[in-house]
């Protein structure tokens, strides 16, 4: 049998009060707060930091990679290469994107759990200025991986499927937010279905259900439907496309104990159900999970007008320094170990570290004589800085670090997610991939650094 090896979620450090949508446009705004990703992330992105908080042995060996979302980076070409790449996952192992709806979370997780590889679910959720979209909507991603059972944090019992053809919620491809019918007609049409399906699963008190779905009432039926048996309540900081299943999922084995059988529901064009079981190994993953999961708290106060030009809401002007080039294909394409993987060079012969990598050794003069190694995982210090507050940015001013790794490694790097009077000689700071900017429709992804918080 197969089962959860690990699952992890990323939400980014931006909040933003959603008081400020009232505020602003004088609109309902609702209580609380929601996860914004920054100018520099994208779906590609936060599903890279989420696989990059898996063990890293269970990414080395995973066989298979299927990203999904429905807000890509890209069309046509895959962005799940990207994420492949910036892993560090053997070149061997097939990455696929899967589907732009949101159907598209159990889809991957099937997929990876046929294949025993990972699933990662990323999503950027908003709609219209003041509309409820953009109240309830998140932007998060998680990712899980699937292998032996005998080193599963809970087993898979069965999936079960009804896919419906129903018009409640859609997009065109032309247009940037969602639609939705009357939030009873989508309850109406699938409670039957849903009704038939809980019925045959073998649901106690002592069962968890996990519920994703973006239209509430559907949500609060399923809830309805299960007895008492324990149900995941809606996530803190809203509802997150793709991404809201696999956080459920990870709140349901938060609070899950070895023998407990939980019941993961997607309510979305039809029903998708998966029955597992926790292991004994759920108490180490618990344990773990906390400790990894701290980076949630580090938070970063996002503005509604900074959330609105993001999201091309809101033109503003910038900096008036000409905006970048498109970077070409060829040398993308011949740097990509430094690009996506920071992978540095090493020279054999004396020790050197070259970061970016170059063909002549520094130390020693050899030429071509070098072992590659990683920086993406290591933590280094910043030993010098500057503001830039005219260069190009979406959010200025521009902060550049050069970072020491501690291993004759130093490299410049963009500052993100903080503010420019953070930043100090000193500092020690932690690598994120992130996208530089956009020009002529091509994305410029690479490294950027963010300061660790102090807990």
């Amino acid at each position: 049998m197969t089962g959860i090896l690990d699952i992890t979620q990323y939400t980014p450090r931006g909040l933003m009060q959603l008081s400020q949508i009232a505020s602003l446009l004088g609109t309902p705004s609702g209580r609380g707060a929601r996860f914004v990703a920054n100018f520099d992330e994208d779906t590609t992105t936060m599903s890279i930091e989420a696989i990059r908080m898996l063990d890293s042995d269970l990414v080395i060996g995973a066989s298979a990679l299927w990203m999904a979302t429905t807000s890509p980076a890209y069309m046509v070409k895959s962005n799940a290469t990207a994420v492949h790449a910036a892993t560090q996952m053997r070149r061997e192992v097939p990455s696929f994107d899967v589907g732009v709806s949101l159907r598209a979370a159990f889809g991957s997780m099937r997929a990876a759990h046929d294949s025993r590889g990972i699933a990662v679910m990323s999503d950027t959720w908003s709609g219209l200025p003041g509309g409820e979209d953009e109240r309830l909507g998140a932007d998060a991603a998680g990712a899980v991986v699937f292998g032996s059972d005998e080193n599963s944090i809970a087993i898979i019992k069965h999936w079960r499927s009804s896919s419906v053809e129903v018009l409640e919620r859609w997009k065109l491809p032309t247009e940037i937010d969602s639609q939705s019918w009357d939030d009873r007609f989508g309850t109406e049409a699938l409670g039957a279905i849903l009704n038939s399906l809980l019925e045959s699963e073998n649901i106690s008190d002592k069962s968890i259900i996990a519920i994703s779905s973006a239209n509430p009432r559907s949500a609060s039926l399923a809830a309805g439907l299960v007895g008492s048996a324990r149900v995941v309540p809606n996530m803190e900081h809203g509802f997150s496309g793709v991404a809201d299943t696999v956080l459920k999922l990870t709140a349901a084995l938060e609070i899950a104990q070895p023998g407990d059988n939980i019941l993961l529901v997607l309510i979305s064009d039809g029903i998708e159900l998966v029955m597992m079981e926790a292991t004994e190994c759920i108490k180490d993953w618990q344990e773990k999970h906390e400790n990894r999961n701290k980076q949630r708290l580090a938070k970063h106060a996002v503005k509604y007008a900074d959330f609105l030009s993001w999201r091309g809401r809101l033109s503003k002007q910038v900096p008036r320094r000409p905006e970048p080039q498109a970077p070409a294909s060829p040398p993308s394409f011949r740097n990509s170990d430094w690009k996506f993987g920071l992978a540095a060079a090493k020279c054999i012969e004396c020790g050197a570290v070259h970061a970016p990598p170059e063909h002549r050794c520094r130390g020693c003069g050899q030429v071509g004589n070098f072992d590659s190694l990683s920086l993406s995982r290591l933590r280094g210090t910043v030993v010098t800085f500057t503001i830039d507050k005219l260069a190009y940015t979406p959010a200025p001013p521009l902060v550049l670090v050069v970072v020491d790794f501690g291993n004759g490694a130093r490299a410049s790097f963009e500052v993100t997610d903080s503010d420019s009077s953070e930043i100090s000689i000193g500092l020690e700071v932690e690598l994120v991939f992130r996208r530089i900017n956009t020009a002529a429709g091509v994305h410029n992804y690479f490294w950027k650094v963010r300061p660790i918080p102090n807990f």
